[in-house]
């Protein structure tokens, strides 16, 4: 006997396409919200590495000889700087952006 599927089991489904695993672990798990007229996502998980300057230049050129391979680029970099290289992966990369954003606005 098969079961009959509804709308709502269907878009229960739908929700865990949206996030993204990495080794096992949801990478991105996004969060919506609506405030003052306007849909918002947040994402509760980010990681980052640092990258060099010379390092940045190079997938900016490929990502722009190539922009529909953009995820491809990036994720083989990824790869590469954290698993390669062993670079460390900070944990809270939203933190460090709003650090980093904090510390050039007060340097100038």
């Amino acid at each position: 006997m098969t079961e009959k599927r509804t709308k709502k089991d269907e878009y229960n489904e739908s929700l865990y396409d949206l996030r993204t695993y990495i080794n096992g672990e949801i990478a991105i798990k996004p969060y919506y919200y609506l405030r003052n007229g306007l849909l918002h996502v947040r994402y509760i998980v980010d990681r980052c590495v640092e990258l060099s300057s010379t390092e940045v230049a190079k997938a900016k050129v490929d990502i722009t000889l190539h922009p529909e391979e953009k995820q491809n680029i990036l994720a083989k970099l990824w790869a590469l700087i954290s698993k390669q290289v062993g670079r460390p992966i900070i944990m809270d990369g939203i933190a460090e952006l709003e650090k980093r954003i904090k510390g050039y606005k007060e340097n100038g």
